[in-house]
């Protein structure tokens, strides 16, 4: 258990060995806005609005996790981008939803990141 979270035993010997990939969610119309299906492959938590892919720098693996075990995961010094990627990614989520009344993949990247100027 780290910080108040249970990790699955095969990644908690790997924290710290995850970079950070990106985060999506998908937005549906006309069935109250998102889709919350996903399982976090760290703990487990079934209630995941915002995915967030990491990938492992030793084997290449990409997991889905939620906020919390994307923080934990990464190395400490990237630890602050699962919250920057999701508040961008909220931000794609509300202008599909609001603006373009359009369904589909909301994703922000660390590249996306960068280029607006929030690293």
């Amino acid at each position: 258990m780290i910080e108040g979270i249970r990790f699955r035993d095969e990644l908690a010997a790997s924290v710290g060995r995850w970079a950070y990939e990106c985060c999506h969610c998908i937005v549906k119309m006309g069935t109250g806005g998102v889709s919350i299906s996903y399982e976090c492959a760290a703990c487990g938590n079934t209630n995941l609005r915002f995915i967030h892919t990491l990938e492992n720098i030793d084997t290449g693996r990409q997991i889905e996790v939620g906020i919390e075990c994307a923080a934990l995961l990464v190395s400490p010094d990237d630890c602050d981008l699962p919250r920057l990627a999701e508040n961008e990614t909220r931000r794609k989520e509300r202008w599909r939803r609001e603006k373009y009344h359009t369904p589909g993949r909301c994703t922000t990247t660390v590249d996306d990141l960068m280029n607006r100027g929030k690293l």
